[in-house]
């Protein structure tokens, strides 16, 4: 009976000594983050603004006088010119018969001014005869005048005719391709009306828009680098030409890029962007992702900074300033060479651990 009182008591106790031993703690999680080390940074690296190209030597091509048009070989786009090749013809035959008649008249103008200068000379040998007055001489004298005059202003029309005439052929200016066509065979056309535009192609032009804080460290003559979306891994070497004097719209101002295109694989109406390399004043602030700075509704913002001893967090209260290309202005509350979180902010708490994944990777 006493080893059956034994071994209950035993059991007793053991399972008392069970009811006494506390849970063992579950460990806390470590939490994979992002980050970034802080480095002073210069927010005026590149600053890129977007264009598109245009042809800088593009004319509207046109007759300086009218009429039909009877040959037309630049009715084709993209079609390409050499200097002096015929791209329009008009009907000739009205200006053929204005050069033939100031001709004609030319002819009969001359025929009388001969006259009057023989008759000149018959008279003047006269007059020092003592055969005809003075008042005789003169007349004559007066009609050779009229018509030296005369022949004077006929050579004048019949070079005007003939200038007219030349001008119903309409020969390309410089070397180049026919952008636009604006009228047809058998069209009437006035004088000035355009008829096609015609691009050069060697040089391009970008009209950009620069905003009033940076226009000031813009100055002609600067060089830019200049990339396109349909020239992909491929620098086109720009340079600065205009600037405006006045703002344009949301103030900014209106600046306008050169381009050599002498390859001519630049085409007008390509997008662009041109960049500017050193555009702006190197700042003393830190530039973070805007990821990396916690907004709080009080207009307050913070980071999370990384001790690697520790590999625990600690919240840091920052002062910002602009969003720039760089990134996020940061101008107090963080030193040089902290291990900033940037990814993963809004999930941590204060000694929190952390395993830092893609260092330096961001930002």
């Amino acid at each position: 009976m006493n080893r059956f009182r034994s071994l209950a008591v035993l059991l007793c106790l053991t399972l008392l000594a069970a009811c006494d031993r506390s849970p063992e703690p579950v460990p806390e999680p470590v939490r994979p983050v992002k980050t970034t080390k802080a480095v002073r940074a210069d927010s005026s690296k590149m600053w890129s603004f977007a264009g598109t190209a245009e042809d800088a030597l593009a004319t509207h091509l046109s007759f300086r006088v009218s009429g039909k048009i009877i040959e037309f070989p630049g009715n084709q786009i993209g079609r390409k010119f050499s200097k002096g090749q015929v791209i329009a013809r008009l009907d000739p035959s009205d200006y053929e018969l204005e050069r033939r008649q100031a001709q004609a008249n030319l002819e009969q103008v001359r025929a009388k001014y001969v006259r009057a200068k023989a008759d000149m000379k018959r008279n003047s040998r006269l007059f020092e005869s003592r055969v005809i007055s003075r008042g005789e001489l003169d007349q004559v004298e007066a009609d050779f005048k009229s018509f030296e005059a005369q022949l004077s202003a006929s050579s004048k029309q019949l070079d005007i005719a003939r200038k007219r005439l030349g001008y119903t052929t309409l020969n390309a200016p410089f070397d180049g391709w026919i952008g636009e066509v604006e009228a047809d065979v058998h069209q009437n056309v006035s004088a000035g009306q355009a008829i096609a535009t015609y691009n050069a192609g060697r040089q391009m032009k970008m009209y950009i828009s620069v905003p009033d804080t940076l226009i000031s460290q813009v100055k002609e003559g600067d060089e830019v680098a200049v990339v396109f979306d349909a020239l992909p891994g491929r620098t086109m070497q720009g340079k600065v030409e205009e600037i405006a004097v006045e703002s344009g719209s949301g103030s900014t101002y209106p600046v306008k890029v050169y381009l050599d295109n002498a390859d001519r694989t630049l085409r007008s109406g390509m997008s662009g962007h041109v960049n500017f390399i050193g555009l702006g004043q190197a700042g003393a602030a830190f530039y973070l992702p805007p990821a990396a700075v916690i907004g709080e509704p009080d207009g307050a913002h913070a980071v999370w900074v990384v001790n690697p001893e520790t590999s625990t967090v600690t919240r840091r209260d920052v002062a910002v300033g602009q969003l720039t290309p760089s990134g996020l202005e940061v101008l107090g509350g963080v030193d040089e060479g902290d291990i900033i979180v940037i990814r993963g902010v809004h999930s941590l708490e204060e000694g929190r651990k952390v395993r830092l994944i893609n260092n330096g990777s961001e930002g």
